[in-house]
């Protein structure tokens, strides 16, 4: 009778473990199925920086292009030997702030 209250004893101690087993696996169960749900979130968020950064980079792209080809027009421009650009914006320039500067007096 002794050995069948210590069994009884054991099998409701074994009982109680179980079922505390059962529910911080419930529990475990639940928080991996938030830690899976916030990572697809993630992983959509980072889709969608991706694709921004993508139009960002062609469109710095585009404009490096448009910068180098008016580089070598401005060098092209500076290297032509006989020519008096420079000289006809510098006269350009300072008749312009002459005409600003007589209809600001007059």
């Amino acid at each position: 009778m002794a050995q069948a209250r210590h069994r009884y004893g054991r099998g409701a101690a074994m009982e109680t473990m179980e079922e505390q087993n059962n529910n911080l696996i419930g529990n475990l169960h639940e928080k991996v199925i938030d830690m899976k749900k916030i990572a697809l979130a993630i992983g959509g968020e980072l889709k969608d920086q991706n694709e921004h950064l993508d139009k960002m980079d062609s469109g710095m792209g585009n404009l490096k292009q448009i910068f180098s080809k008016t580089m070598s027009a401005m060098s092209s421009l500076t290297q032509g030997g006989g020519s008096c650009h420079m000289c006809y914006l510098v006269c350009f320039v300072f008749v312009f702030f002459l005409l600003v500067k007589w209809l600001i007096m007059g």
